[in-house]
């Protein structure tokens, strides 16, 4: 991907996280409790763990947010610090149509705060 089109998809994902921010102001903040507690209990975590582990703990994307709300978010914690990229890998979720998703180093993991 060119430099180009990486500022441009980073520039609409920060759009999509404040307008999450925004219009749905408790998703965000729950999204943001659940993946503390999902970034304390593990070392690595995959891409698509954090919506999935939402939905197991009944946060589901509201109507009014784009579905990139999940990469948007995953970008925030990142901006926040408390992930840090560690690779790729294949997607272990069967509703991922991507050949490949991140790994995540948690920044927090084995924290109590």
């Amino acid at each position: 991907m060119n430099d180009t089109r990486m500022e441009h998809a980073i520039a609409l994902a920060e759009k999509c996280w404040e307008k999450a921010s925004r219009l749905e102001p408790e998703f965000v903040e729950r999204y943001l409790e659940l993946s503390a507690d999902l970034l304390m209990s593990k070392p690595v975590v995959l891409g698509d763990e954090f919506s999935e582990y939402c939905g197991k703990n009944l946060l589901f994307r509201p109507a009014t947010l784009h579905p990139n709300v999940w990469v948007s978010g995953v970008r925030a914690l990142k901006t926040i610090g408390w992930i840090q990229h560690q690779g790729y890998t294949v997607p272990t979720k069967s509703h991922n149509h991507m050949p490949s998703v991140s790994m995540w180093r948690s920044m927090i993991y084995g924290s109590d705060t």
